[in-house]
C-alpha cells in the first residue's frame, strides 16, 4: 500500500507542473487519427504475477476507455479515433507486479499508439504540435529479480525520437535511459513531457507511433516486482505557417492531468480491489 500512495503522489505533483493547452478546434484542414491498441505479441502471466492496464481515448474533451486483465480487453481494441480539438488524444497506464511466494513472470505486456495525419489544404502549410507526458517506474525486491518498463516514440525521420527506460533487478546492476546504474533493486522512476512537432504541406501526410512495454521475472518465491508505466499524447496546438492566424487566449488545464489522477484512481482501485 506503501507504494501505490507514493505512485500516486507523484502522479498529482506530476500534474501541478504540467503546462496550459490552447482551448479550441483542430483547423478543418488537419485530419489526424490516434488509436492504442493491446497488443498481440503480449504474453499471458506466471505465478503470481499480474497485469493490468487502461487504455484511453479523447475526442472532443470525451473520454473512452479500455481496460485489460491479463490479456482479455473490456472494451474497443484497438481503440480509436478522430480527433478534433486541441487537448484530444490517446494514453496507456499499465501494471505488471508479483507477490511472493512463487517464480513468477510478466514475459511481455505491450502496447501500441498510433497517429496519422493528412493536410487536405490545397495551398497552406501548418505546423502541429503534439505532447507527451509520461511516467515510468520501476522496482524489484528479493535476492534475484528484475523488471523492465519502458516507453519509446518513433516518427518517419528518426527511428527513436524518445525513450524512457527503466530497470530495476536485484541481482545485476539497475539501469535507466541506457546508462547502468550503480545500484541493485533500486525504486527507479521517470517523469515529465516531451513536446515535438510535426510540419505538413499542403496536400502531406505523415504519421508517428509510441510503443508502451513492461517484462519481468522473479526468479525464487521470495522475490517480488513492480512497475507502473503511463504515457498520453495529445494535439496541443497548430499553426498556418502560410496564413498565420492570431492565437486563442482561453487556457485549459492540459488534457493529461485528468487523464493521469483518472487512471491513478483506477489502478488504485484495482490494486485495493485485489
Amino acid at each position: 500500500m506503501r507504494k501505490v500512495i507514493r505512485f500516486c503522489s507523484i502522479f498529482f505533483a506530476l500534474g501541478l507542473i504540467t503546462p496550459t493547452v490552447t482551448a479550441g478546434l483542430i483547423p478543418l484542414d488537419i485530419s489526424l487519427t490516434g488509436s492504442a491498441e493491446h497488443a498481440i505479441d503480449s504474453a499471458p502471466t506466471t505465478g503470481n504475477a499480474s497485469q493490468n492496464a487502461d487504455m484511453s481515448i479523447i475526442v472532443g474533451g470525451n473520454t473512452t476507455l479500455t481496460s485489460i486483465a491479463n490479456l482479455t480487453p473490456t472494451g474497443a481494441n484497438p481503440l480509436s479515433g478522430t480527433l478534433t480539438d486541441f487537448g484530444d488524444g490517446v494514453g496507456v497506464s499499465a501494471i505488471g507486479s508479483s507477490t511472493a511466494g512463487a517464480i513468477s513472470e510478466v514475459p511481455d505486456f505491450i502496447f501500441d499508439m498510433g497517429f496519422s495525419l493528412f493536410n487536405s489544404s490545397a495551398t497552406d502549410t501548418y505546423q502541429i504540435f503534439f505532447e507527451l507526458a509520461f511516467l515510468n517506474f520501476a522496482d524489484a525486491d528479493g535476492p534475484d529479480a528484475y523488471i523492465d518498463a519502458e516507453i519509446n516514440l518513433f516518427n518517419t525521420l528518426i527511428p527513436e525520437l524518445f525513450a524512457s527506460d527503466l530497470t530495476s533487478d536485484t541481482f545485476y546492476n539497475d539501469s535507466k535511459n541506457g546508462t547502468d546504474l550503480p545500484t541493485s533493486g533500486a525504486a527507479l522512476s521517470d517523469n515529465g513531457t516531451f513536446l515535438f512537432d510535426i510540419t505538413l504541406a499542403a496536400g502531406a501526410s505523415d504519421n508517428f507511433s509510441a510503443l508502451l512495454k513492461m517484462d519481468g521475472k522473479a526468479f525464487d518465491n521470495s522475490s517480488i516486482f513492480n512497475a507502473r508505466t503511463s504515457a498520453f499524447i495529445s494535439i496541443v496546438g497548430a499553426d498556418n505557417l502560410t496564413n498565420p492566424q492570431p492565437p486563442s487566449q482561453v487556457p485549459e488545464p492540459s488534457t493529461f492531468i485528468l487523464f493521469f489522477i483518472a487512471m491513478a484512481l483506477l489502478q488504485v482501485k484495482r490494486k485495493i480491489n485485489n
